[in-house]
């Protein structure tokens, strides 16, 4: 009686402390017998983890209820030496021993002992059942695993990479990508001051062609010859190859680009998934976009990947 108030007692512990999410993660990307094991535990806390509790709560109370009658009948002496005797019994091998061999071992305990549990549950459940009912109703049922905000995924990361599960690069990549969300790009963005930009009447001579190559330049925002801050296009430097600077044309002779324009409250994500559809690598940061004016910052797709 007194081990098995104790399998009761750990398995309360065992299984109840199990949180569901830690469960899915381990099921579906933990090693093979950590995936049996909370495989195991979630098919059988998907009966009802109330249902469980109370299970194991009345099998609990039954046999050590039980025991104090049957010390009484074994051994006399009274009352007394059955209340005392028990009571020792049932706080060293039947609570303390167990649970701290469950804390431990939990899952995999909880797994290799999920029949018996459930042919318990059923055996009582006339009378674990409803009272497991009432308390879904009383107290709402089980919520579904830990689920963490930003704030707190972010330090979930940090103290990965404290632990060594990740390296420092991939900590800051993916904080930095659950950032992207709420990082508008003019936090990110050139501002059009210092941003190499060319009118549409500059003319390609042989000096324009070195800075542009000394520079490493790939895309060039191109505005009005008579407004700075009015774009027209993007000049993509590869369509330079194999132009003769000495015919000097002028920018607006060659095949411009559409320079998309955003807002300026646009997020880092959003223009991300827009740069992924492949249609530009870079965008113009406007006050009033499509109206051609107003232009305040730049923004490329390694700009965005940097972040």
């Amino acid at each position: 009686l007194v081990l098995l108030g104790g399998l009761f007692a750990g398995l309360t512990i065992a299984l109840m402390s199990q949180d569901e999410t830690y469960l899915k993660v381990a099921a579906s990307s933990g090693d093979t017998n950590e995936k049996r094991y909370a495989s195991r535990v979630l098919w059988l806390l998907n009966k009802g983890k109330h249902w469980v509790l109370v299970t194991l709560l009345l099998c609990n109370v039954i046999t050590n209820e039980t025991l104090p009658i049957v010390l009484h009948k074994s051994f006399g002496g009274g009352g007394l030496v059955a209340i005392v005797g028990s009571t020792v019994m049932i706080v060293i091998f039947g609570e303390i021993v167990p649970q701290a061999i469950c804390v431990r071992y939990g899952l995999s305990i909880g797994a290799w002992t999920a029949p018996l549990v459930l042919c318990l549950m059923v055996v009582l459940s006339p009378v674990a059942w409803p009272a497991a009912k009432l308390l879904d109703r009383v107290l709402g049922e089980e919520a579904h695993g830990t689920m963490y905000k930003k704030s707190g995924l972010k330090t979930l990361i940090e103290l990965h990479k404290t632990a060594k599960q990740l390296i420092e690069d991939e900590a800051t990549i993916i904080s930095s990508t659950l950032d992207l969300k709420d990082k508008p790009l003019t936090s990110i963005m050139t501002s059009i001051e210092h941003v190499f930009t060319m009118s549409t009447d500059t003319v390609v001579d042989e000096g324009v062609i070195k800075h542009i190559l000394d520079q490493g330049y790939s895309r060039i925002p191109i505005h009005s010859a008579d407004d700075p801050e009015t774009f027209t296009g993007m000049l993509l430097v590869r369509r330079l190859i194999g132009y003769n600077p000495a015919e000097r044309k002028q920018v607006q002779e060659f095949d411009l680009v559409a320079l998309p324009e955003t807002k300026a409250s646009t997020t880092c994500l959003d223009i991300l998934n827009y740069f992924q559809e492949g249609k530009s690598h870079m965008v113009l940061i406007s006050k009033s976009p499509g109206e051609g004016t107003g232009a305040i910052g730049i923004v490329t797709l390694e700009d965005v990947l940097e972040e």
